[in-house]
């Protein structure tokens, strides 16, 4: 009675189709927050400014806080569209961004098409290595605690590159037997050969409690907040990973080498690093987390840095108060064993909230 009174059949259906259509459809806002109160020194020459205690509020010890929007689209036959836009903040002033050099939507900004053959991303993505140094330590993305991640993609790491790429395309594998592949590249875009396209390569396996992993990537260009290349300079990175859980803990391994060609004298370095870390359950809804890592700098011929040590060891304990809230407290000892350093002791306590 209602579809005769007040609209005739074929719109009742068609509307019955736009809402079809609309339920195949979603669009996510979501994000972190991640912050911290804390006593933080970092290895350096006595009383220089890394070197010195600060006590502070400060953003993004455990993970860097962001906002997002995400939304998927069933196109049928088992195709798949979607995109992505992602935004870093600084949520102890209230700034966008890392610092205030990254672009705005500078965590994610792409759109992908997936089917039963694979996943293609197109736009602004993490790139390939920093997604396997943050899936295989026990502090995942922590740019302020984790020492794979600092030894590698943050402020006192080698990686000359981003662990962000603009301008990138990446294929991804489906799930084949528990092999996964992944294949990524980022255009230069400039005229001349001072921003040259780099390239990554990943293949990883998961079998139960145990995975391992991968990936190689050659960088030939660089963005901010990194600095930006000249002709003839590139850097390659491998890292091989793995991880086992064992129940009474989950144990973590990394061994990675950059290799640099075409920079300063300064930079005429090879770097090794590795790092070993465990999360151990202490109840249902807490765990402690300790990481160790070391990277060991090596001057190539014509280089001036010394062969240098640095060491960074991390210890945590992590309470989840709900499935999106957590609070922790962390103790991190940084050492970088050059003339006349001194180690740094860094105290912190913070809370995180996912939505």
């Amino acid at each position: 009675m209602f579809v005769r009174k007040y609209m005739s059949p074929a719109v009742f259906v068609s509307l019955l189709g736009m809402a079809s259509a609309h339920a195949q459809s979603s669009v996510n806002l979501y994000g972190a927050l991640d912050i911290a109160v804390g006593s933080f020194q970092y290895s350096g020459l006595p009383n220089s400014a890394d070197n010195k205690h600060t006590t502070k509020v400060d953003s993004n010890p455990m993970v860097t806080s962001y906002v997002g929007f995400k939304g998927t689209e069933d196109l049928g036959d088992g195709l798949k569209a979607g995109f992505m836009l992602e935004t870093f903040l600084r949520p102890d002033t209230g700034e966008a961004g890392r610092s205030g050099v990254d672009p705005y939507w500078g965590r994610a900004a792409n759109v992908w098409l997936q089917s039963g053959l694979g996943k293609l991303t197109v736009g602004r993505q993490g790139n390939l290595l920093f997604g396997q140094v943050v899936s295989f330590n026990p502090f995942g993305g922590a740019f302020g605690l984790s020492p794979a991640v600092r030894l590698t993609f943050g402020k006192w790491g080698n990686d000359k590159g981003d662990s962000g790429w603009s301008n990138a395309v990446t294929y991804n594998t489906p799930n084949l037997s528990g092999f996964t592949g992944t294949v990524q590249a980022q255009a230069g875009e400039t005229t001349d050969s001072s921003e040259r396209s780099s390239y990554g390569l990943g293949l990883g396996y998961a079998s139960g409690p145990f995975a391992i992993s991968g990936a190689w990537q050659t960088v030939g260009a660089a963005e901010a907040p990194k600095t930006a290349f000249t002709a003839g300079q590139r850097q390659n990175f491998g890292l091989l990973s793995a991880s086992y859980d064992a129940g009474f803990a989950k144990f973590f391994g990394q061994y990675g080498q950059f290799k640099n060609n075409g920079f300063s004298t300064t930079s005429r370095i090879d770097t090794s690093l590795y790092q070993l870390g465990a999360s151990v359950p202490v109840t249902a809804s807490s765990k402690v987390l300790a990481s160790f890592g070391q990277s060991k700098e090596k001057p190539t011929e014509g280089g001036t840095t010394p062969v240098t040590l640095h060491n960074i060891l991390t210890l945590a304990y992590d309470h989840w108060l709900s499935k999106r809230t957590d609070v922790y407290v962390a103790f991190m000892m940084d050492n970088e064993k050059q003339t006349n350093f001194k180690k740094g002791y860094s105290y912190v306590a913070g809370v995180r909230h996912a939505f």
